[in-house]
């Protein structure tokens, strides 16, 4: 998905779609200027994005949402399942890895 860049509808953001498989794809790096630039956010502007990306991106008819976050204190978890706790028919499968503190 390099080189896409996410666009405006009419209700939202539209997430970038892979050629071929149709794979819809959002993510912070389509927003910034610079491809290479880093971002460092903390507490209610991650949280903020967060729930924008669930609530102000026109994804349509979904099957399954694949959640990528970055290691953490685990803020990024909780704001989702606030966010999705009241959508009718949701479920869950939370995949984690060790980090060394």
């Amino acid at each position: 998905v390099e080189g896409k860049d996410v666009t405006q509808g009419e209700t939202g953001w539209v997430p970038v779609t892979t050629e071929g498989s149709g794979v819809k794809v959002m993510s912070i790096q389509f927003l910034l200027e610079n491809e290479g630039d880093a971002v460092v956010w903390r507490g209610p502007r991650k949280d903020q994005c967060i729930k924008q990306f669930l609530k102000d991106v026109e994804w349509g008819a979904l099957d399954v949402l694949v959640i990528d976050t970055p290691p953490g204190t685990s803020d990024e978890h909780i704001t989702l399942c606030e966010v999705l706790r009241p959508l009718p028919n949701i479920g869950a499968v939370v995949v984690t890895s060790p980090q060394n503190v």
